[in-house]
């Protein structure tokens, strides 16, 4: 049964006193626009907007050690000839972006593209051969 001595034998517990609720409300605000600028800054700006006529294809590209890379580049004599940094779709739907070098021979007219999600990392992205300037019509453009 409750009576009096069995009140004052229980704890008496201190319940925290809550800001007021515009604290609370501009906390909210300053974590809601901090995770909007946070996913806007996170994400990549791309040149051209998404197309809904195109298909995205999952294209399997050799991946490895920085070394290995070079030495597939060094057996076939290519050199960088142009660079640019990329970005590109994972089949997870992940971005990644990293620095792009073409790499050609100019003699034997090999190619090849390498992308570089880190320093590390390499990817041997288009290997192919027949490179040279683009003609159309006889003229070179």
């Amino acid at each position: 049964m409750l009576n009096r001595r069995t009140v004052k034998a229980v704890p008496r517990v201190r319940i925290p006193v809550l800001p007021p609720l515009n604290t609370i409300m501009k906390k909210a605000a300053l974590l809601i626009l901090g995770l909007l600028f946070w996913v806007a800054t996170s994400l990549t700006v791309f040149a051209q907007e998404k197309n809904p006529n195109l298909v995205q294809l999952p294209v399997m590209v050799e991946c490895g050690p920085v070394d290995e890379i070079a030495n597939i580049l060094k057996k076939y004599e290519e050199i960088p000839t142009a660079k640019a940094n990329v970005t590109w779709i994972l089949p997870s739907g992940q971005y990644m972006q990293g620095p792009m070098t073409i790499w050609i021979n100019p003699d034997t007219r090999t190619v090849s593209i390498v992308i570089q999600p880190n320093e590390d990392f390499a990817c041997l992205a288009f290997p192919g051969n027949d490179f040279g300037p683009y003609i159309k019509d006889g003229k070179r453009t």
